[in-house]
């Protein structure tokens, strides 16, 4: 499934505006994630090719939806006819994307008081 010019400027005011994760609650998308864990067995795929098998929770854009989000809706890239989409467990998909993930020593909460010993 190819997504439409008319989705397709939506998706990217969505991107624009810093809330494409309105995307994922699509139907076209919510149609096309389906498709994609039956395809794959609902199996983590970059577990299955380690020899493992771990049960997929995720629908993973393989070429980011910020970056290329004409193939949001793509199992397949049509010019490289590699796999867009993949299925992927928690842990492989948080691998995927460092970006996200929040340093182990950033502060969580302000400190108590501002006090500086220099």
């Amino acid at each position: 499934m190819s997504i439409t010019p008319t989705r397709l400027a939506d998706l990217t005011a969505l991107i624009e505006k810093g809330r494409e994760a309105a995307f994922y609650h699509w139907p076209e998308w919510v149609a096309v994630r389906e498709r994609v864990m039956a395809l794959d067995h609902r199996e983590c795929q970059k577990c299955r090719l380690r020899g493992r098998h771990h049960r997929g929770e995720v629908v993973h854009h393989v070429k980011h939806l910020k970056d290329r989000p004409d193939l949001a809706l793509s199992i397949f890239d049509p010019d490289t006819k590699e796999r867009q989409l993949i299925t992927l467990c928690r842990p492989c998909h948080e691998l995927e994307h460092p970006e996200r993930m929040r340093p182990a020593w950033k502060r969580t909460a302000k400190e108590v008081t501002e006090e500086r010993w220099d």
